[in-house]
């Protein structure tokens, strides 16, 4: 259960994050176009690590609101 709220947390992060470097990318375009792609595709690379910890953040707190205790993952069972 706690993995599939991650899951759609992460998702619904990464829409939101995504969309935002669009914006900054035409913004970027409107003044320097040369280097339009350029940012865009730096943004779009960089929205798939900035979305996870947010993602992880936004996910323990959804759990703990609900009154759930946190499944943590065992460090020797790697």
């Amino acid at each position: 259960m706690q993995a599939g709220i991650l899951l759609i947390t992460y998702v619904l992060t990464m829409i939101a994050v995504q969309l935002v470097g669009f914006v900054v990318s035409r913004l970027v375009d409107y003044q320097f176009p040369a280097v339009s792609l350029m940012a865009f595709l730096v943004i779009f690379i960089a929205a798939f690590g900035i979305a996870w910890p947010i993602a992880v953040w936004i996910a323990e707190w959804l759990i703990q609101k609900s009154g759930h205790e946190l499944q943590k993952a065992d460090p020797r069972a790697v």
